[in-house]
């Protein structure tokens, strides 16, 4: 059975994967040119250069593989938007520590899986969010933004970050992050709308699956046009606690933990308060998320669609 593609962009980060990345890439580029898909490869060497060869893709390619985490992906994602090529079927091999997406659309995780899922596969829909209020600066999200304890974790371990990262590089900032924990006062507005009272934690989400461990609203849809806000009346250590291992053992909300959908949402708050965006340190409050009303088309097993 041949491709559906002619021409596939792979863009890899080399030191994914505890530094297996650039194996990987050069294994999956010689796997899909011996199966009959033309194929070249990117290597980036910092930031931003997943999203800048994303937006400068050749006008024959017709789907572009990630081969990284879930940040490499996201820049892939940004880049295709900001150049207007959202329309560029996307494709992955997830090589990174929480690798969120693959989790949630329950993607192959091996050489040969990906190229079946190529040969084989379909595409399912990702809606798409932005942080920023510009046309023209503004910040892709796809899978999370996260502001008070895990936004702090996060901006600690950015902080001191060099080389591959795996999931116990997060552990001493989680205990450093929850020793010091003083909930933060956030104040959000849905859809123009303020909500009654403050909040400690707010996350703004568009999958099932959190940091590896957390399960959130198992309805949860990832091409209604809506994403889901997730909030936390401010509360102690205690309580945030036993909200996270609820949503290990079961799924949020519940609990101090309430949800609403919505298109847009604004974070302010007292203090600056830091926040992620899809794992990475993306700033301090006050934020403003929009759902794009653009979407993108994930390469995911038949299996899946």
């Amino acid at each position: 059975m041949s491709f559906p593609y002619q021409h596939a962009l792979l863009i890899a980060n080399p030191i994914a994967g505890a530094g297996r990345g650039k194996q990987h890439a050069y294994a999956l580029e010689a796997a899909l040119s011996t199966a009959g898909l033309q194929a070249e490869l990117r290597l980036t060497t910092g930031a931003g250069d997943a999203r800048r060869f994303a937006a400068e893709r050749p006008p024959e390619v017709d789907v572009v593989v990630s081969i990284g985490g879930d940040g490499t992906l996201r820049e892939i994602l940004d880049g295709l938007q900001a150049s207007g090529n959202a329309g560029t079927p996307v494709a992955t091999l997830p090589m990174g520590t929480a690798n969120v997406l693959a989790m949630d659309f329950r993607l192959p995780r091996s050489i040969p899986g990906v190229v079946e899922m190529l040969r084989t596969g379909t595409t399912r829909d990702l809606d798409l969010g932005r942080i920023g209020t510009s046309e023209t600066d503004f910040t892709t999200s796809f899978l999370a933004i996260g502001a008070g304890l895990d936004g702090e974790v996060v901006q600690r371990l950015d902080s001191v970050r060099s080389g591959p990262i795996s999931k116990f590089t997060y552990v001493p900032h989680v205990i450093r992050a929850v020793a010091g924990y003083k909930p933060p006062v956030l104040r959000v507005a849905i859809d123009g709308k303020p909500m009654e009272g403050t909040f400690g934690q707010v996350l703004i989400a568009n999958i099932i699956n959190y940091g590896g461990f957390l399960k959130l609203d198992p309805t949860s849809e990832s091409d209604d046009g809506l994403w889901e806000v997730y909030l936390w009346r401010r509360g102690n250590r205690r309580e945030l606690s036993r909200s996270a291992i609820r949503g290990a053992a079961k799924h949020l909300p519940g609990g101090p933990c309430s949800m609403v959908r919505a298109r847009k949402v604004e974070v302010t708050s007292d203090a600056p308060t830091a926040y992620h965006v899809d794992g990475d340190a993306g700033g301090q409050t006050p934020l403003v998320f929009e759902v794009t009303g653009k979407r993108q088309a994930i390469v995911v097993p038949r299996a899946m669609s």
